[in-house]
């Protein structure tokens, strides 16, 4: 597809369209045999938004099968990415269920997010309502008169013990508008088969009246960057998509190509809402913030980094409550550290990495990150994992009462310290032989390579020792001291040392707001230094 911009919607040429369809089964792998409850169900959503004013999508689910006496439907209660409780079922209203005569069929509560339906012998039922959006997030959605945007979770129910059947969804779109998303592979596609109910949910959507599509090739992959841009496209240029390109080629490096044929960014620019999120087979990432070509790395640069690492780490290689979900309850998983943390260790030295920032640039970054380790009232309260297991309380959730936010720190910045650690120490011991990227490989052996769980994807979810046993064995020693003292002890990590083992200096000195941190290189480091230090900024390992 050529590169050039212009005004409206432009999506894949014919030949790119039957390029991706003929590698579907490869990116999209079938679920196991594994089974929920009974036989399959028939379940086709549809999805339209002739409401963009007040803000409501009308939802229909149909559902055909052996119904027997009671039907439930689950909204869920949270969104993977986001690990609070939402209890999204608080926005929906008008709900009603038909039978295939188009008689009503009996329904209740069970609780808040949880309907019975009684289809009194019917082989057929067809329930619809409407949920009001007007959040553009990375969890929850939108619909006005710009676009719609929807993530699955706070939208659509699913029918309890059938998560694992396959599933349809149709859109109608505003007239003139138009539609993408991972899935779509023709423009404005309006049907969508996905192999099961997490699938579906797990592919947000952008619906609007005009956005921008470029694409890349890398590593026989295609690569979409869509735009929605609000107001003047100042500083939206080749560049940007040329900054993706390469975080994609550096990052596919690190574990590998990932199992898929098309993946798809869809970025929300200048309008109301400030969040990525990750995917299955696309990412979707907004900023209030207009493009200016002042910028040294344009928004949502940065974003784009962290959020397609997770297509490896946290989406395949996956902590063991993170696929498949159980949506009606909040989940509480100590790992998370592992998952955002060094999601986001990646994110930002890939920047560096893949030459879009400099050296100074990253020292600066890191030089915050350890301070943040280091002086956070929060870091001696909570542990790496228990900052992970707690994420429920602290990521997104509501506080109805006063709480101490001295008494959490972020898993994310725990996490990204604990990398560096990990990463630098890997490369000592073994003289920049290895590195954290043969951990996160091992771990993807262990877990991603094992036999299939479940019906979701395929491997297992992994367990803290797997994380100690992959790091283990890519550091050459038993690690099981060191988790033991900085994963699940509150000790200050010891950046000055970790950081000497790459031939650089933490130099400290008061500021305005406390201690204040810088990197510095060490003119006086050795050639073992030397070598850890380039291999460590460019990702690489070898002599």
């Amino acid at each position: 597809m050529p590169n050039h911009m212009r005004r409206g919607v432009r999506l894949l040429t014919v030949a790119a369209i039957a390029a991706v369809l003929a590698a579907c089964a490869t990116a999209h792998p079938a679920p196991n045999a594994e089974r929920a409850s009974g036989p399959r169900f028939h379940i086709a959503y549809a999805i339209a938004m002739p409401d963009t004013i007040g803000h409501l999508y009308e939802i229909q689910i149909d559902i055909g099968g052996s119904l027997g006496d009671t039907l439930r439907l689950q909204m869920p209660v949270w969104s993977p990415g986001r690990y609070a409780r939402m209890d999204f079922a608080r926005n929906v209203r008008d709900e009603s269920v038909q039978g295939a005569n188009g008689r009503p069929v009996r329904f209740d509560r069970e609780n808040g997010s949880l309907w019975r339906i009684y289809p009194a012998g019917a082989t057929h039922v067809t329930m619809r309502y409407r949920v009001f959006a007007d959040n553009l997030s990375g969890t929850f959605s939108v619909l006005d008169t710009a676009h719609a945007n929807w993530n699955g979770a706070s939208l659509f129910m699913y029918v309890v013990g059938h998560k694992p059947d396959s599933v349809s969804l149709a859109v109608t779109p505003p007239n003139g508008w138009h539609i993408i998303n991972g899935a779509s592979t023709s423009p404005d596609q309006r049907q969508f088969r996905f192999a099961n109910y997490d699938e579906m949910i797990d592919t947000p959507t952008e619906v609007a009246k005009h956005f921008d599509v470029d694409s890349f090739t890398v590593d026989n992959r295609l690569y979409r960057v869509v735009v929605h841009h609000n107001g003047s496209q100042n500083g939206y240029h080749q560049g940007f998509v040329s900054a993706v390109e390469k975080i994609v080629r550096y990052e596919n490096t690190v574990v590998a190509p990932p199992p898929l044929t098309m993946y798809t960014f869809l970025f929300n620019v200048g309008y109301d809402g400030s969040d990525g999120m990750e995917h299955l087979y696309s990412t979707q990432i907004q900023t209030r913030a207009p493009w200016t070509d002042s910028s040294a790395v344009m928004a949502t640069i940065s974003d784009a980094a962290h959020e397609y690492f997770h297509t490896w780490n946290v989406k395949r290689i996956r902590p063991m409550l993170l696929g498949p979900f159980d949506y009606s309850s909040e989940r509480y998983e100590p790992s998370l550290w592992v998952a955002e943390g060094w999601t986001q260790y990646y994110g930002e030295i890939g920047l560096l990495r893949a030459g879009i920032v400099s050296k100074d640039d990253y020292y600066q970054t890191l030089a915050h990150v350890i301070d943040a380790n280091l002086e956070s009232p929060g870091r001696k309260v909570v542990s790496a994992r228990m900052a992970s297991f707690l994420a429920p309380f602290w990521d997104g959730a509501a506080t109805p009462m006063r709480v101490d936010r001295g008494s959490f720190f972020s898993y994310y910045t725990k996490g990204e310290g604990l990398a560096l650690l990990l990463d630098l120490d890997i490369r000592e011991r073994t003289h920049n032989a290895r590195s954290l990227d043969d951990a996160l490989r091992a771990l993807k052996r262990m877990t991603w390579d094992a036999p299939n769980a479940s019906y979701y994807l395929q491997g297992r979810g992994y367990t803290e020792d797997d994380v100690v046993r992959a790091a283990s064995e890519a550091a050459g020693a038993d690690l099981t001291p060191w988790f033991d003292r900085y994963v699940g002890g509150v000790e200050d990590p010891p950046f000055a040392a970790s950081l000497a083992e790459a031939g650089l200096r933490l130099q400290s000195q008061p500021g305005p707001r406390g201690t204040e941190y810088t990197v510095v290189e060490d003119p006086n480091a050795t050639a073992n230094q030397l070598r850890v230090r380039h291999g460590w900024l460019t990702g690489t390992v070898g002599p």
